[in-house]
Formats: structure tokens, sequence, C-alpha cells
């Protein structure tokens, strides 16, 4: 297995399904570890979702998954980074951003450590477990 130091946006390969297009306001795209070494095979370590797309203002929102085994692990991290450099280099878009329920202390610490800053509050703005909760909103500028 490839540790966690090792990794990084060149590990991952996000790819979406066949005639998936940003174009259409949002886009799915799966993660795929690519090890260094020849011996192992490429597999799935998640998802994350460019939606609410914004051509005008060159922005999206995000969401990811991490498979729950491969979680703090440093998949997250990767994948956020090589998003990054998709949402740079074949989107142009300038901004990313989230909503994350404060209850979700590791979504809040994976996105504050690629650089997300928390730029705003939504009063009970989700339920979780019946309950009405704040979430913050978190945003990246990129260019």
């Amino acid at each position: 297995m490839l540790q966690s130091p090792a990794l990084n946006a060149s590990n991952i390969v996000l790819m979406a399904e066949e005639g998936a297009s940003l174009s259409r306001g949002s886009l799915r795209l799966y993660a795929q570890l690519v090890p260094n070494v020849d011996d192992q095979e490429p597999r799935m370590v998640g998802s994350i979702e460019l939606y609410a797309y914004d051509p005008i203002n060159h922005r999206a929102a995000v969401c990811i998954m991490v498979s729950q085994p491969l979680r703090r692990q440093g998949y997250g991290t990767a994948m956020l980074k090589a998003l990054d450099i998709m949402a740079i280099n074949t989107f142009k878009l300038h901004q990313l951003y989230c909503d994350i329920a404060v209850l979700n202390r590791a979504s809040m610490a994976l996105f504050t450590a690629v650089g997300y800053e928390q730029c705003g509050l939504m009063r009970q703005w989700v339920v979780v477990a019946n309950q009405y909760t704040d979430c913050v909103r978190m945003q990246r500028l990129l260019q």
C-alpha cells in the first residue's frame, strides 16, 4: 500500500464519465490512485464533484467523498490538490467553495489544510440527526 507521505496530486487521476461536461452545471469526477510501483493496480479512492458552476464569475462549489477505509490518510488532500490543477488549467476557474456543517470538523480541517478559508456562516442551514445545524462556507481563490 502507498503510504500517505508519498501522496500528492500527481498520484491522483480525476476521471469523468464519458460525455460528462461542466457546462451542464455540475461534473462528478472519480478519483483513482495511480501507484508509483509497477506491481500495483490503480484503485478508486473516492469522488469529487464540481457543482453550482458559474461560468460568468468563474467559480464552482466542491463536494468530496473519500472511501471510508481510506480517510485521514492524505487521499482527500491529494484529490483537492488535483482538482485545483484541473480547475485552473481545464475549466479556467477563479475560485472554488464548499459548504460544511459545523459538526464536520474533519472536513473543515481538510479544506483548511489545502488553503480554503472560512468566508461565511449560514444559520440552521442543514438538518443533521433531526436538528437544524449551521454550515460554514469556505472559499479558495485559485488565481
